[in-house]
């Protein structure tokens, strides 16, 4: 729904630029077109018979505004904030978002030079996207330290809680400030 909501916005944008600007430089002019326009337009409709126009309206009112009552329950239903889990024989077994994203900001808190994790899990129908912003130490090691949270991201949520990922993991990591007043140590040869 996100896309779709963005894709519609700048296409309203891409509407209302030039739209705005004939509007303001020509209103006059403009008026006089739509004035001349919607008497051509109600000449040619009043030559349909009434029937088949009551008729063709209706239907395609009633289209629309299926159509728009659709995606007022789309935006407006809550986000799933359950997970089933496969593989259990004899229930059925939900756990909480909540629940995900609390087990790996608990885990991941654990490691070394770890200063802060925000996990977001999102459910999808065929697995978990995972996303975890994580704020380390000055000095940490990038490539391995990504490696390390790469790990225990899957082990958490793929062996001790029976869940799917859906692709890989997305690790964003961000470096605490130096101390102030501390010589920063000697960058490698």
């Amino acid at each position: 729904m996100n896309t779709l909501n963005r894709v519609l916005v700048v296409l309203m944008i891409l509407v209302a630029i030039p739209l705005c600007s004939v509007v303001l430089i020509t209103p006059v002019e403009l008026a006089r077109l739509l004035q001349a326009g919607l008497g051509n337009l109600a000449e040619s409709l009043s030559q349909i018979r009434p029937e088949i126009r009551y008729g063709v309206g209706i239907l395609l009112a009633l289209v629309v505004d299926a159509l728009l009552l659709l995606w007022l329950v789309l935006e407006v239903r809550p986000p799933r904030r359950i997970i089933r889990v496969p593989g259990v024989s004899g229930a059925t077994v939900a756990v909480a978002v909540d629940s995900i994203r609390e087990r790996l900001r608990y885990h991941l808190d654990q490691l070394a030079d770890v200063i802060e994790v925000r996990p977001r899990v999102i459910p999808h129908r065929d697995g978990l996207q995972v996303e975890l912003d994580v704020l380390t130490a000055p000095e940490v090691d990038v490539p391995r330290k990504a490696e390390e949270i790469l790990q225990i991201a899957r082990v958490v949520v793929e062996e001790k809680m029976g869940l799917r990922l859906r692709g890989q993991p997305v690790v964003r990591i961000r470096h605490a400030p130096y101390p102030r007043g501390e010589r920063r140590p000697p960058a490698p040869a």
